[in-house]
């Protein structure tokens, strides 16, 4: 459980809950506007300086836009369900991450978090890091996009994921679906315009965007006590700066969002503020820090024990 200074009776929690469209539409307008100015240079600029810095700036606005994804998961981007799922599917599209498949296993992950049935939707495996060899394999979420091949395929073939609701499994099975359709058109035409519009503006910009996400999410419960029911223990925030907070939409303040996750990304400082004093907050150059350090000492211990077997 978490304690906060000020009890959630003396807080306005109707007020603080409310959505309201605007604080997310300009952040989506900004990210479509970076998307297409990004392409832009990146499959048109004759520099090839200019064209190689848009790749990269493009495939780290895919990932802010699994971030502001992320938000349309717990229907506070928009009032209607509707619009959280059309503007969630297509921010997911660039990294191929399907709304309502992730929508029904972050939830879950909400429901189950501090305990041992608690499972992310990107299948990262936190407790394999602890060495730099397995670090590849996660920066790259070899897992998750094996996951992504398998259910294109079993959506083309028609088929419903097990385990859930029937409808919830055709929403998945369409997103699929369209998500491979769009892919084999998109190189067909590559194909036969003989173009690499699709290498600049995708495969190139993903090479970035995939370890840029595992990054980002890496702090929020890496390190954590998995099997502690307090959120302070089993999750963490992190003090970011302005850009920060934008880049990852306020999912540094993670906590929070656990404690109350009908609360729209954009009142998190509110909900900081109410509890800053109990919760322990680092910065991202100080976890990352902390991290590749331990995987180095670990990786060098564990080099020593096999070198003196």
């Amino acid at each position: 459980m978490l304690t906060v200074g000020k009890s959630s009776a003396e807080m306005d929690l109707t007020a603080l809950s409310k959505v309201r469209s605007a604080p997310f539409f300009w952040r989506f307008l900004l990210y479509l506007g970076l998307v297409g100015g990004l392409a832009s240079l990146a499959a048109g600029s004759p520099s090839r300086i200019v064209a190689g810095v848009a790749m990269v700036l493009l495939g780290l606005t895919y990932t802010h836009g699994v971030e502001l994804q992320h938000q349309t998961l717990h229907n506070t981007a928009f009032p209607s369900r509707r619009w959280n799922r059309l503007a969630g599917f297509s921010l997911g599209l660039p990294m191929l991450v399907s709304f309502s498949n992730y929508q029904h296993s972050h939830l879950r992950h909400h429901r189950l978090v501090g305990t041992a049935e608690d499972r992310e939707f990107f299948s990262y495996e936190y407790g394999r890091l602890t060495t730099l060899k397995p670090l590849v394999a996660h920066l790259l979420m070899i897992h998750h996009y094996r996951e992504v091949i398998r259910s294109m395929g079993e959506a083309l073939l028609g088929r419903l994921k097990p385990d859930m609701k029937r409808e919830t499994a055709r929403r998945i099975r369409a997103e699929y679906r369209a998500m491979a359709l769009l892919v084999a058109a998109a190189v067909a035409l590559s194909i036969a315009f003989e173009t690499l519009v699709l290498v600049e503006i995708w495969l190139i910009p993903l090479l970035f965007a995939i370890p840029a996400h595992a990054l980002v999410e890496l702090p929020e419960h890496w390190g954590r006590d998995h099997a502690s029911p307090d959120l302070r223990a089993n999750t963490r925030t992190i003090a970011a700066g302005r850009l920060g907070a934008w880049f990852t939409n306020g999912n540094n303040y993670h906590i929070e969002h656990h404690w109350l996750p009908s609360v729209p990304n954009d009142r998190f400082p509110e909900l900081h503020r109410t509890i800053a004093a109990e919760v322990e907050a680092e910065t991202y150059p100080a976890f990352y820090r902390r991290f590749f350090l331990e995987l180095c000492r670990n990786t060098f211990k564990s080099r020593q024990d096999e070198a003196t077997v």
